[in-house]
């Protein structure tokens, strides 16, 4: 009986272990390298491709593994008003991104996340606040799921992640 829990207890372990793991497939050409970005020492990323600047790390956590902290959760009006009210590496022009610049960042050949982990350690696999409102669902606002690279929608009263952004020079 012992003998069998031990199995099942370490099959299990093993098997959150893989689950936690992200993939990626080799076949698609990875257009998401660490070339791509620039990894400032205030906590910020530079995407020279699109000019914006992103905080490494998501709301709530922090270090330079972003492994530090719990995940902040907001609804969109308060992830709203914090990014309007934020100050971070010097710099008060914070703000949510929109769908686009926030699909940007998605790994679309990788998934759980579907986020460059070297650049963006430690990203959620949840779902993400865009400024982008559903223009046929005034109460819902667009966002981004980290576990799949994929866009869908939700109502502003529920909560979800954020990660902020602001324009480059």
């Amino acid at each position: 009986m012992k003998t069998k829990l031990l199995i099942t207890l370490i099959f299990s372990i093993s098997t959150l272990n893989f689950a936690n793991a992200q993939t990626c497939n080799p076949n698609s050409p990875h257009n998401w390298s660490d070339s791509r970005y620039t990894v400032n020492a205030d906590g910020t990323v530079l995407d020279k491709i699109t000019r914006l600047i992103w905080k490494q790390c998501v709301e709530g956590l922090t270090a330079s593994d972003c492994a530090t902290g719990s995940v902040a959760k907001y609804t969109w009006k308060q992830a709203f008003e914090f990014a309007n009210s934020h100050t971070f590496a010097g710099k008060s022009d914070w703000r949510l991104p929109n769908l686009k610049e926030l699909a940007s960042l998605a790994a679309f050949d990788c998934y759980n996340p579907s986020i460059n982990e070297t650049i963006f350690p430690n990203t959620p696999t949840y779902s993400f606040w865009s400024s982008s409102p559903n223009a046929y669902l005034s109460n819902n606002v667009w966002l981004l799921s980290f576990n799949t690279g994929y866009d869908s929608y939700d109502i502003r009263s529920n909560n979800n992640r954020l990660r902020l952004v602001r324009f480059g020079q």
